[in-house]
């Protein structure tokens, strides 16, 4: 038997396996370009929820630091503090369910950054006082100034190191 006469013979096995072969193979293939477009998204949207996040906290640490720079500069005189009671955390809320993207370091770094700055903002209420104008600010009183400076000088600790991880991670990504 020649090898004309063979493949003649088994002509629909030998087409049926390699069409077979064929489409496991581009199986394969499309299920490999699906997971590094899989990867590739979830690093992406990583790499924007950490800059989402250090904007935000920078933000935050700049009012807390102008804030911190009011009460060292206070003129003589002066009624009292109005701090705004209102934490900028929109994008924190925004993707808190998508935190897990981060890694354990950064989760636990920028949460406890923003517990700091819950906490601060609860602490406001007990040192100052409604605001006259303002139901988003609180009047601290002159004489409180040493605690909510304090507050204040305590919540910058947190969110720079916050700050700190997250721009090392996304440097490194």
């Amino acid at each position: 038997m020649t090898l004309y006469t063979l493949v003649q013979e088994f002509q629909s096995l030998i087409v049926g396996t390699l069409g077979f072969a064929g489409v496991i193979i581009t199986l394969v293939l499309n299920a490999r370009y699906a997971r590094e477009q899989r990867r590739e998204e979830r690093s992406h949207e990583c790499q924007t929820l950490r800059v989402a996040l250090i904007e935000e906290l920078s933000i935050n640490r700049m009012s807390l630091a102008r804030n911190v720079e009011e009460i060292k500069n206070i003129p003589d005189g002066r009624g009292g503090f109005d701090v705004p009671t209102n934490p900028m955390d929109d994008a924190y809320r925004a993707f808190t369910h998508r935190i897990g993207l981060l890694t354990r370091a950064e989760v636990s770094k920028v949460m406890f950054a923003y517990l700091t700055l819950r906490q601060h903002n609860a602490n406001l209420f007990l040192v100052g006082g409604p605001h006259p104008t303002s139901n988003r600010h609180v009047r601290v009183p002159v004489q409180r100034g040493p605690d909510l400076l304090g507050s204040l000088e305590g919540s910058i600790g947190p969110v720079d190191e916050a700050i700190g991880v997250l721009e090392r991670a996304r440097d490194a990504g």
